[in-house]
């Protein structure tokens, strides 16, 4: 399948820190975090531009809306930067930081997937920048991964799952039901990311114990003769 379909990382995964990203940018300085802060912003804008007051009011409830979001939503991301699921994670924020040199929460790409050759084998799923179609230098990340089973409560008709190789998973969202059943069709059935040997199988009925041995005839009395009486 190599129809690129839209869509983003989850936006409740966690951001990479900043050094992290491509060109390792240095932390920003104390100035500029406390200028980001929400009440100094206020202040900041509000006698000249009273729109992004008003945004910088609204800030802290956007806060409150993407925790419960996420509490709702469940992890999006498992695994560590190091993982394949962390660089898989990475290399979206990467884009989005080459291009426009700004952080944010799930950046968008393009993504193709391909099934593995064999029954219950893994697929592999490239990235992309939504831009710079058909450019030569147009960036890409290829990692070999197959559908996550969603649990129940946390399935949303625009969520797909990935989990690798390594065991770690991360939370794509698509544009549309019909780009996710897309992507889902092209990886093939979901596994679960249950260790083997946590699940309970089965109860299987225990064998019946033996039945006892059947009790001997008791012996008739030596004193007691047949057809005799007693003396």
């Amino acid at each position: 399948m190599d129809e690129e379909i839209p869509g983003r990382l989850s936006p409740y995964a966690r951001r990479p820190k900043r050094a992290l990203l491509p060109g390792s940018p240095a932390p920003l300085p104390l100035r500029r975090r406390i200028g980001g802060f929400f009440l100094f912003r206020f202040l900041t804008a509000l006698p000249d531009d009273l729109a992004d007051a008003v945004a910088a009011l609204l800030d802290p409830f956007e806060r409150a809306a993407r925790l419960a979001g996420r509490l709702v939503h469940g992890p999006a991301l498992r695994g560590g930067r190091t993982s394949a699921a962390g660089r898989f994670a990475l290399a979206l924020h990467g884009f989005h930081w080459t291009h426009w040199q700004a952080e944010t929460d799930g950046p968008e790409g393009m993504f193709t997937a391909r099934r593995g050759d064999g029954p219950g084998a893994a697929g592999t799923v490239t990235a992309r920048p939504p831009w710079g179609r058909g450019d030569p230098g147009r960036g890409a990340h290829t990692a070999v991964c197959s559908l996550r089973r969603v649990p129940r409560l946390r399935r949303r008709p625009v969520r797909v799952d990935l989990v690798f190789a390594d065991g770690s998973w991360l939370a794509l969202r698509l544009n549309t039901r019909a780009d996710a059943a897309r992507l889902r069709a092209a990886l093939g059935p979901a596994r679960s990311t249950a260790v083997p040997g946590t699940a309970s199988s089965p109860s299987q009925a225990p064998a019946p114990a033996p039945a006892p041995p059947f009790p001997p005839e008791p012996e008739p009395d030596i004193g007691v003769r047949a057809g005799g009486g007693t003396p």
